[in-house]
Formats: structure tokens, C-alpha cells, sequence
């Protein structure tokens, strides 16, 4: 036999307690279990910790648990709080990417008249244009990095905290 037919033994016998074999793979790791002595022990061994660990109770305390809880339910506070901050931006946002949309072609020919009426250079009054047309886009920008959420101090202490 092979490694290979060993590392697959290993793995359908892990799998077998999961109950996710075919048939065809059971009836595969049920022959090759009685044919080789070294993983039918691997396969035993594995059997015996699963229903070690299955008879392990384990139960968490009363603090624990409260503590868990309150800790969530404030995430939860602040992520809520949060996203009712940024609804406007988002909407404002929205708002501003649809109103460059609709008005470029008439804000551009309004540049261009009053560049050539004026005697501008066409590179100043085309930068003009540029400022004026990302005015909104940069101003949403930077109202949403203003109001995002703080990644240092307590904001990340409270995620490291509750993954572990």
C-alpha cells in the first residue's frame, strides 16, 4: 500500500464520524481498515476521543455569560448607531453621484461659453470645470472620514476582546 491509501484511510476515517462518506468511500475505508492493522488503531483511536470528548461536559458561568451578552448587545448599540450616522452620507452621496451625472453636459458647455466669452485659456477654465464638478463628490468624502468609525483605542480593545 501506499502513502497515499494511508493519508486517504486518515482522512475518510475522520470523515466517517461526520457522517459525510459515500457509500463507495465507506465500503473503500472498511476494506482498506481490514487490511491494514496500522490505521484500523488510527481509526480506533479516533473513535475513542471522539466519545472522550463527547462525555465532556463543558458549561460556562453565570458571570461569563452576562458578561458575553452585555458586551454584544453594545456592539450591536454601536453598530446600529453607526449606520443610522451614515444613512445621510450614503444618501447624499447618492444624490451627488446622480446630479454630476445630469448635469455635466450643461455645466460643460456653460464653462466652455464663458471660457471663450471671457478669453480663457481653455486648460484654466476645463480645471475650473474639474473643481466645480468634484466639488460634491470630494465634499461627501470627506464628511464620510470625518463620521467613520475610529479603528484605534477602545473600538478595536472591544473587537479583540470579543473574538477571543
Amino acid at each position: 500500500m501506499s502513502r497515499y491509501d494511508h493519508a486517504r484511510a486518515l482522512e475518510l476515517s475522520s470523515r466517517a464520524f461526520a457522517d459525510s462518506l459515500s457509500e463507495r468511500e465507506q465500503d473503500w475505508l472498511n476494506q482498506h481498515l481490514e487490511s491494514c492493522s496500522d490505521c484500523k488503531a488510527q481509526h480506533e483511536q479516533l473513535h475513542a476521543a471522539i466519545i472522550a470528548l463527547k462525555t465532556v461536559s463543558i458549561s460556562a458561568g453565570n458571570d461569563l455569560v452576562q458578561g458575553t451578552q452585555r458586551r454584544i448587545r453594545a456592539l450591536c448599540l454601536q453598530t446600529a448607531a453607526r449606520q443610522r450616522r451614515m444613512r445621510p452620507i450614503w444618501i447624499s452621496s447618492a444624490f451627488a453621484s446622480v446630479w454630476m451625472a445630469c448635469t455635466t453636459p450643461y455645466v460643460w458647455q456653460s464653462f466652455d461659453v464663458t471660457g471663450h466669452w471671457l478669453h480663457i485659456p481653455d486648460l484654466l477654465w476645463q480645471m475650473a470645470f474639474l473643481v466645480t464638478w468634484f466639488t460634491p463628490a470630494l465634499t461627501g468624502a470627506a464628511v464620510a472620514v470625518w463620521l467613520r468609525p475610529q479603528l484605534t483605542g477602545t473600538a478595536s480593545g472591544q473587537m479583540a476582546r470579543a473574538s477571543a
